[in-house]
């Protein structure tokens, strides 16, 4: 068993276990049927949730060549995965017997736990990586500028009621993480290290790690990109 292995297993489980709370809570919701009134906030937020688990596990792959791995950095990485957890299990609500659900008016109560535990993510993901690369290269230019930006929109989202403030707010991080991380590919072998680039920090998600070639471009990423370190 390799090093990346063994440390990643737990976090292979915490990952699994969010998306699983947000299966199972979709499905008690598709089988309460009439008795739910959904609304556009939650079903967005949940879509964003789940493209930042999957890019997350994606993006540990290129973790796979550390030689050394250290409690504290393990300590971290499992407090940013639970804390992306904690976003996950608050998406989507229960149904309880036969009482209505109204999913707008859970979103509303449920938002500062919601967004709180994204921000607190991204924001242990810099403090994980800063320790791994440097914090110089974390929290400095434009790696400190989106990371903000980042902070700053899910922020706005717990402060702002408004629905179609929100709605659109949503739609655009759904669109643009997607675009971020739609050309992620995994190579079969880790290209060497003078090929791995120190890159900027997707100002959308908690994931700190992009794969895609220059983020001020204008451009699309290729079909196979480098991998991109924070």
């Amino acid at each position: 068993m390799s090093l990346f292995e063994f440390t990643f297993a737990l976090s292979a489980v915490i990952l699994g276990l969010a998306l699983t709370q947000v299966a199972a809570s979709l499905h008690k919701l598709l089988l309460a049927g009439r008795q739910v009134r959904w609304a556009a906030e939650p079903v967005l937020l949940t879509l964003i949730v789940v493209l930042v688990i999957v890019s997350v596990w994606a993006n540990a792959w290129d973790e796979s060549d550390r030689t050394l791995v250290t409690l504290n950095q393990i300590l971290v990485q499992t407090a940013m995965y639970m804390a992306l957890y904690f976003g996950a299990a608050s998406v989507l609500p229960e149904p309880r017997g036969s009482e209505p659900l109204d999913l707008c008016a859970y979103y509303d109560r449920t938002r500062l736990l919601t967004y709180g535990a994204l921000i607190t993510s991204m924001t242990l993901f810099k403090i994980y990586f800063g320790s791994l690369y440097g914090f110089k290269k974390v929290f400095t230019g434009m790696s400190l500028a989106e990371h903000l930006l980042a902070c700053a929109l899910y922020g706005s989202l717990i402060l702002v009621r408004k629905r179609w403030y929100n709605i659109a707010v949503l739609i655009f991080v759904l669109a643009f993480y997607y675009w971020q991380i739609s050309g992620i590919a995994l190579p079969a072998v880790l290209p060497a290290p003078a090929t791995i680039h120190d890159g900027c920090s997707g100002p959308l998600a908690p994931s700190s790690l992009i794969f895609f070639q220059n983020f001020s471009s204008s451009s699309r990423a290729p079909s196979a990109p480098p991998m991109v370190r924070p």
